[in-house]
């Protein structure tokens, strides 16, 4: 409320008796509205009263100066609110009234001029709040409807409960979600939800948490209106009033269901093989280590089939991965059909599965399961009109009797896998200790063989052919050799080649015996006399760029093409591998002889020997070993030597080590011959003392 204090005019003056004349002369009049008057000059006089008039200050002592002071009104309280003194003004019928305090001094002066100008002032102070009020409520009114827009939009349900947890306030998400209107729902408790799948302890235990922190949030179970049980997330905050009580229960939940199929479906990929659904080797695992558990508590067995698909990258090579998933697919669903339905089928890898079985008695359940196994693969698979022929190779081991680990019996199932390979496919074969102790030997063998690459530890060993006819040298084989064999237990050359094949590193011993043997006879070269250099090579070598990568080799070390000699088994040539076919045709051409070892044993035909161009047959040393008490190894090589020296082949007997071995194939004219009859391997420098000393070798 305005008053006359808040109204005080400040254009006046004050005058005392005695500075009247100066001081109000010395001001300009038009400066002043008003002048006070007192009767002292120190301005702590008695006020007299207002005057407008310049000359009444200057001359107070006059009769109408005097008359003019005294005829003033009483003077307002400073207190006296502006519509009195307005009052007030108009009853004096002035302009200007004097404020003078409780205690008789005087405060100031208010004018009509400075009254309007007040309220003008206070007026637009008025205006300027109820402008930032009207601002601030519209910002109020803009933020309830954002707020409000929000409550509604948000994607997550919202629910507002008293304390005593009826339901006051529900958004549209919950109306989606719960099925629940928002007039079904408002006055009702949070209990329309409930599943039934929580209990009272439960329920006890979140409040609890509510009561002590303020908030709770997990998974909880809730009932749509149509019935149906789904799983939320819901998380509660307790809202207080201003003096801390609790006022508001909020709860804010998102249906969680997708995400807990999104779960299950990531859990599923996890645990089982994307193509076929079956489970995965990390499952597999799992269950075969909860198997042997129970096979350990129950005092049973268990039975491990390791099956893998015979030729079946033929297929994927021959017609593309396409088909081959296909065929995968087929093959897992026969074998799953073909076991029970508490026995595990696994798909590993590639074309690998495998099979738990479990309480078995003996070997021959085991037996049974595997035939049915093979018979899923009787029939064949068709796919794009066309029919594709497979069969299986099975390996089985047993818990405990072939080990008492997951590891083991994988392992060795494996083993046996491999076994049944080795014995002609589509079959099955049970682990035998047998095995894991050649298992073992393979292993090492290709880790020392691995070491021996890596560290200068190979060796060529170099043994004499020798033509029957007069004794000399004519050619010579190279073999491998540890360069330290120091006992029995080392591996044996052939065991060393094998483990190359097996472990891939075939290519790098090859390449490293073709280098030494073709540095050393370039050292021999000008005393070789159409003599030949003969080097085993492996059907593995043969890739397409084995023949460039042979030639490139022989050029670099100064060896003659006509100086080497390509040995390959019967059995290689009997493969009918194209890659190999090209190779040899491109040997021939450069003048690179072509020897078949081991002949006799393989399956090859005349046609594969005559398409090959073929220079040198070598008999094996099985035939050569029976000459003297064997009928039918003597025909047998009588046979081969005929053959060879009709075809305009070359022919060498191989492990001849009596002289009545020696007789027999004279007389039967077999050109070469080569064993411990005539010479051991030996190093080089030894067989270069030989060769050069040119001394016949007793035969």
């Amino acid at each position: 409320m305005l008053t006359a204090r808040d109204c005080l005019c400040s254009r006046h003056r004050s005058v005392g008796a005695l500075q009247r004349y100066r001081d109000v002369a010395a001001r300009n009049g038009n400066e002043v509205l008003v002048y006070a008057v007192f009767d002292e000059d120190d301005g702590d006089g008695r006020f007299l009263g207002l005057v407008e008039v310049r000359e009444a200050a200057l001359f107070p002592a006059r009769v109408f100066a005097d008359l003019l002071v005294r005829r003033q009104p009483p003077g307002l309280d400073p207190a006296t609110p502006v519509d009195e003194v307005w009052a007030r003004l108009e009853r004096e019928r002035c302009d200007y009234l004097p404020v003078i305090s409780g205690e008789g001094a005087f405060v100031g002066v208010v004018s009509r001029f400075a009254l309007v100008a007040a309220l003008m002032e206070h007026e637009h102070a008025l205006n300027e709040e109820r402008a930032r009020l009207i601002d601030n409520l519209r910002c109020e009114l803009e933020n309830r409807k954002i707020a409000a827009a929000v409550f509604d939009a948000t994607a997550e349900g919202i629910m507002v409960t008293d304390v005593q947890g009826r339901i006051l306030l529900v958004n549209a998400a919950f109306c989606r979600t719960t099925g629940y209107s928002e007039a079904e729902a408002i006055g009702q408790t949070p209990g329309l939800l409930k599943s039934g799948r929580h209990d009272a302890a439960f329920y006890a235990e979140m409040w609890r948490t509510i009561d002590e922190t303020g908030s709770w949030q997990g998974e909880i179970w809730n009932r749509r209106k149509s019935g149906e049980i789904y799983p939320e997330w819901l998380h509660i905050d307790l809202v207080r009033d201003e003096q801390g009580k609790p006022r508001y229960y909020v709860g804010v939940f998102a249906d969680i269901g997708s995400h807990k199929e999104l779960r299950a479906q990531l859990m599923h990929l996890a645990f089982h093989d994307a193509l076929t659904g079956l489970p995965n080797r990390r499952l597999l695992l799992d269950r075969l280590g909860q198997a042997v558990a129970r096979a350990q508590r129950n005092e049973t067995e268990i039975g491990v089939l390791f099956i893998d698909l015979d030729h079946f990258k033929d297929i994927n090579d021959a017609y593309g991965h396409g088909i081959g998933d296909r065929i995968l697919v087929e093959a897992a669903q026969r074998l799953t059909h073909l076991v029970r339905a508490n026995d595990t089928v696994a798909r590993l890898g590639g074309d690998e599965f495998a099979v738990i079985v479990e309480d078995i008695v003996d070997e021959a359940d085991l037996a049974e399961v595997a035939e049915k196994l093979l018979t899923a693969f009787a029939e064949p698979f068709t796919h794009d009109e066309r029919e594709f022929f497979l069969a299986a190779s099975i390996g089985i081991a047993r818990y405990p009797g072939d080990g008492e680990t997951v590891e083991a019996l994988l392992m060795n199932a494996d083993t046996a896998m491999y076994n049944a390979k080795q014995q002609g496919r589509g079959r099955y074969y049970f682990f035998a200790s047998e095995m894991h102790r050649r298992l073992a030997r393979r292993i090492e063998a290709t880790d020392i063989l691995r070491k021996a690459l890596a560290s200068s530890g190979l060796m060529l060993a170099w043994q004499p052919q020798v033509r029957l006819a007069d004794g000399t040298i004519a050619g010579v084989e190279v073999l491998l050799r540890l360069a330290r064999h120091e006992d029995a237990s080392m591996p044996s050359p052939a065991e060393l080649v094998a483990a190359a094949e097996e472990s891939g590193l075939i290519k790098t011993l090859g390449h490293w015996v073709l280098r030494e043997a073709c540095v050393a006879g370039a050292r021999l070269d000008g005393r070789l006399r159409g003599f030949g250099i003969a080097v085993n090579f492996s059907p593995l070598q043969f890739d397409h760029d084995c023949a460039p990568r042979v030639l490139e080799l022989i050029e670099s070390c100064g060896l003659p093409a006509q100086r080497l000699e390509v040995e390959i088994t019967e059995s290689a040539i009997a493969s009918e591998n194209e890659t190999l076919v090209r190779s040899l045709e491109t040997f021939a051409t450069a003048g690179i002889a072509i020897a078949v070892d081991d002949f006799g044993t393989g399956y090859s035909n005349l046609g594969n020997l005559l398409r090959l161009h073929v220079d040198k047959l070598k008999i094996d040393q099985a035939f050569v070993g029976g000459l003297e008490h064997d009928e039918k190894s003597r025909k047998i090589v009588q046979t081969i030597i005929q053959m060879g020296r009709n075809l305009g082949m070359t022919v060498v007997a191989e492990g001849v080590e009596t002289l009545a071995q020696a007789r027999i194939l004279r007389d039967f004219g077999c050109d070469l011959a080569q064993g411990y009859l005539f010479a051991r391997p030996m190093a080089f420098e030894d067989f270069a003392r030989l060769f050069t000393s040119g001394t016949p070798i007793p035969h």
